[in-house]
């Protein structure tokens, strides 16, 4: 007999759903004694099954938390709510022993691959980014949605993240919710059938060429085609874009190329840096050399800290250019942190309207402090509420199986989700942005009376 991978946890909600992982807080348990662990619920609701998974070769991970690496899954059915008791030793199986998965869900049936038990900042974002999914489970049900959430941990590994895939097609899921990373992502398509929808939150790069993949940070067309119009309808004609070598902005930066060339605009030269880099002058010296009308930097908001004072340290400032960015300008970590001599005037993009501030629905707030019985104090809750939306809506809208997710969603109208207005666009998440300037540490209209340093065209 051995240890299993990790200790089974049982979780019931309001929501009725069921999710399998590890690591979750929520609000004060109740325990029962339960052969596989321990029992968190809410008096009368009905079960979230928490189970941790190991996959083969899970190596340090799993060893760092003293457990035997390539054991099997452990696998717990759903119970009906349970009276407070003592919380039980796990069960422990033979290492041999085969574990079913069991039939899939007769409800709709949304998987999740997410590190549960992954590095330290993994887990933290999983375990808030699960929080989110918890509140959606339980909307959804007071909505009459049979939904069931099942988590697999992938460990924060490749290997981990296939295997979850094979382990959510088994029991039938209708959509994937995660991984987190690009590399992830990657093994994780690579198990699942072409027809299989798959939403992150953060993973940079998308598999190439694999449609119904789907990463709110994988870069974003429609901010380089709305920074385009925006600067083009101000009067500005010519431009230097400075943009990193990451997937991100250059999937952004190409969007903004092919529209302002469209329109009838001029790119002088198109500047790549290597990620990591904190000495721009040589890009900015070449960009200063080439006297634009418009100097693009699109860049993640810590490179646009550094960047934003050397653009004047190099001399930028000389010629008067109109200094213009994507949404890292627009992060609190700019706005808030780079002295205003350094932002002001500069042409960005939000994901909120100027002079409008983007407040969580009044039942998604109450849902989530019910639910963990504390203030919600992060946006990370509100991402897996929104992806989870995404693909409720897609059931809602009439797909029944996974192969018809995907077509639902690029049918549907523009999805107003907590953290901002999403549609499908050719075949990738799209937000909706609103051309701003940010003045004195604030956002802006963006309007022609608002230019400061005029046009050239």
């Amino acid at each position: 007999m051995v240890r299993p991978c990790a200790a089974v946890e049982r979780t019931s909600v309001a929501s009725g759903a069921a999710i399998r992982g590890a690591g979750l807080a929520g609000a004060a348990p109740r325990r029962s004694r339960f052969p596989g662990g321990f029992v968190r619920g809410l008096p009368g609701s009905a079960m979230i099954v928490l189970v941790y998974a190991c996959s083969t070769g899970a190596g340090n991970t799993a060893a760092s938390n003293g457990l035997r690496a390539g054991a099997g899954p452990v696998v717990v059915d759903s119970v009906p709510d349970i009276v407070e008791a003592e919380t039980a030793e796990a069960d422990v199986r033979d290492a041999g022993d085969t574990i079913a998965e069991g039939p899939p869900s007769a409800g709709l049936l949304i998987g999740a691959v997410l590190p549960v038990s992954g590095s330290p900042s993994n887990r933290q974002y999983a375990r808030r980014f699960i929080e989110g999914l918890e509140v959606g489970a339980v909307l959804a049900r007071q909505a009459g949605v049979d939904v069931e959430i099942v988590i697999e941990d992938n460990l924060g590994t490749a290997s981990g993240s296939a295997r979850g895939v094979d382990a959510l097609l088994d029991r039938g899921a209708l959509a994937i919710i995660g991984p987190l990373d690009a590399d992830n992502m990657r093994a994780a398509v690579r198990a699942a059938p072409r027809d299989l929808a798959f939403f992150s939150p953060t993973a940079r790069q998308l598999p190439y060429g694999r449609r119904g993949v789907y990463s709110v940070a994988a870069g974003d067309p429609a901010a380089g085609r709305t920074l385009a119009r925006a600067l083009w309808d101000l009067g500005y004609a010519d431009a230097v874009i400075i943009h990193p070598r990451s997937s991100r902005e250059s999937v952004e930066m190409d969007a903004f190329r092919l529209a302002f060339l469209s329109l009838g605009g001029f790119i002088a030269r198109r500047i790549r840096y290597t990620p990591g880099e904190t000495t721009f002058e040589n890009y900015l010296t070449q960009a200063k050399a080439l006297e634009p009308s418009v100097l693009v930097v699109a860049a993640p908001p810590a490179d646009v800290e550094l960047l934003a004072p050397q653009i004047a340290f190099f001399g930028l400032d000389e010629i008067e250019v109109q200094v213009a960015g994507t949404a890292g300008w627009t992060d609190p970590l700019v706005v808030e942190g780079v002295a205003a001599r350094h932002t002001d005037s500069v042409i960005a993009l939000s994901t909120t309207p100027s002079g409008e501030v983007r407040e969580p629905p009044p039942e998604f707030v109450g849902a989530y402090e019910s639910l963990f019985q504390r203030s919600l104090n992060s946006t990370i809750p509100a991402a897996g509420f929104d992806l989870l939306r995404m693909a409720l809506n897609a059931h809602r809208e009439g797909a029944l199986t996974a192969g018809e997710v995907i077509a639902t969603l690029e049918e549907l109208d523009p999805f107003e989700g907590v953290t901002g207005t999403y549609s499908f666009t050719d075949g990738r998440l799209t937000r909706q942005f609103y051309p701003v300037r940010i003045l004195g540490g604030a956002l802006h209209p963006l309007t022609a009376d608002s230019t400061l340093i005029p046009a050239l065209r």
